[in-house]
């Protein structure tokens, strides 16, 4: 994983107008690359915000962003996305989710990290309870994928549960 840049937006443009893809995340909007430059740039600045690309065999295939920050609860919110279509199902994602959740709990230093999932992205439900994240609750008609509502599953890592699970990595 490296920074995202200006660079990486015609990838993620083009991503967005995968309906797995842009159905996944909620997409509200047409995309387009002034709005990708535009998020890119927003992203960079912000001190709430940690946006990386996701690369395989130096080719960006995807991106993760920690993001909605809170300094003072030590917590934070991972996504993550594989956009290009062939790396899907290899174990990127789950790899890329384990390199940022290391960047959350050892750069960060945040305490929890949390995500969301509707009920039907089986693949990240799967690869996030690989890594030990537990589901904390359920919101009910949460989320909109192609006109019918879906709960969303709320997930959540605390540091302590992946210090234990990357020490058992390390020694299998």
């Amino acid at each position: 994983m490296v920074q995202l840049a200006i660079q990486h937006a015609a990838n993620m443009a083009r991503w967005m107008e995968d309906p797995i893809v842009s159905h996944n995340l909620g997409l509200r909007s047409e995309p387009s690359l002034e709005k990708t430059i535009a998020w890119i740039n927003n992203a960079l600045q912000s001190p709430d915000m940690r946006p990386f690309a996701v690369l395989y065999k130096e080719q960006h295939v995807g991106n993760v962003v920690i993001d909605r920050i809170d300094r003072h609860l030590a917590a934070g919110r991972l996504s993550v996305y594989i956009g290009d279509a062939s790396a899907r199902g290899s174990g990127i994602g789950v790899t890329s989710i384990y390199l940022a959740l290391e960047q959350c709990f050892n750069d960060l230093a945040l305490h929890k990290v949390w995500v969301t999932v509707h009920t039907r992205n089986f693949p990240s439900m799967n690869a996030f309870h690989r890594l030990g994240f537990s589901v904390e609750g359920v919101l009910r008609d949460e989320f909109l994928l192609d006109g019918e509502r879906l709960s969303v599953f709320y997930l959540g890592l605390l540091r302590d549960e992946f210090l234990r699970y990357a020490a058992t990595r390390v020694e299998n």
